[in-house]
């Protein structure tokens, strides 16, 4: 999904952002239209495929602390030439003598504790995942006590590995080097596990973009001491502009085949994806700007008072390009 901001950063950065716009890119600067466009996803409904073979998944696994057990998940990329089946929930165990000495229970949640991404193929596209797309599933591990642990919130050395069965009997291992803390020993370490899901795959560093973007329009007003954001009225059309400034010392040009997605969302309404209308720009030349007109609808039951707009290019790029506004909703 898209990183979760709250509406205390938003606070913060609203007026400088703004500013920022308006000045950079200039009131006669012209405007992209808007374009309502989405992003295509892969059918709900494809034919059944032949189940995924673990040698030609590539395993991700990512963990990290949580008041003592690990959250997290392992992402799984189809890096073969054609279709495989991805479905239900992976068999799961861990290797090594540690794992063989300490008891283990395996707990299958109905479905992902995590919000759906906005830009996830659905879930019956798993049916056949498609070569270069990904599934996740998500893991949550606690209460690891090795041998001899006594407990209190002592950690054990951690099993090698995590093995991942697949429904064809293949298996891959990922290599585990933490372990949740041991906080009862006398009870079995517990790893729940969620069924597969599409998961869009996330790009390495080298795919940021040299771009800043920021979020211009009519001047923000002051609503009470210390804010200033835009008013807007409950069931109307937001329409505002993003400007796009390239940070870099070459001009910056689109991907020939394909523009960017990029994501809106009023705080705490659902986000929504669209297509930047880039087909019409030939460059952003270095330390320059370009509009791009946007709409959004502002929901009929939205929050009275302070709320919050976001604006995200490219989202699965590193360290997208993320800009936040404040909005003050009438009736």
């Amino acid at each position: 999904m898209t990183r979760t901001r709250t509406a205390a950063a938003t606070l913060v950065l609203l007026v400088s952002l703004i500013g920022f716009a308006v000045a950079s890119a200039g009131s006669a600067a012209p405007t992209v239209p808007w374009l309502d466009q989405r992003p295509v996803k892969a059918s709900a409904h494809p034919p059944l495929a032949a189940p995924c073979r673990a040698e030609r998944l590539h395993a991700h696994l990512f963990l990290q602390g949580a008041t003592g057990s690990l959250v997290g998940g392992v992402d799984l990329t189809n890096t073969g030439r054609s279709p495989c089946a991805l479905l239900g929930w992976p068999k799961l165990s861990f290797t090594g003598s540690t794992a063989t000495a300490t008891p283990v229970r395996i707990k299958r949640l109905a479905h992902s504790p995590q919000p759906p991404d906005v830009l996830a193929d659905p879930p019956g596209s798993l049916r056949a995942l498609a070569p270069g797309k990904s599934a996740s599933v998500s893991l949550f591990w606690s209460n690891w006590c090795g041998p001899g642990n006594p407990g209190g919130g002592n950690t054990s050395t951690p099993p090698n590995g995590l093995r991942i069965a697949f429904a064809n009997h293949t298996s891959l291992v990922v290599p585990l080097r933490q372990a949740p803390r041991c906080d009862q020993p006398q009870a079995p370490s517990t790893l729940s596990v969620a069924p597969f899901t599409p998961t869009p795959r996330t790009l390495p560093a080298r795919s940021r973009l040299p771009l800043r973007v920021a979020i211009a329009g009519a001047r923000p007003v002051k609503v009470k001491p210390g804010l200033r954001a835009f008013r807007v009225r409950r069931g109307a059309l937001l329409r505002y502009r993003i400007a796009l400034t390239n940070t870099s010392n070459k001009p910056f040009r689109f991907a020939p085949t394909s523009c960017p997605t990029y994501i809106e969302q009023i705080i705490p309404a659902a986000p929504q994806a669209y297509i930047l209308n880039c087909r019409p720009v030939t460059e952003i030349a270095p330390h320059r700007s370009l509009l791009f007109a946007m709409e959004i609808p502002i929901p009929a039951n939205t929050r009275l008072g302070n709320n919050s707009l976001t604006w995200e290019l490219a989202p699965k790029t590193y360290e997208a390009p993320f800009v936040p506004a404040a909005l003050w909703v009438v009736r």
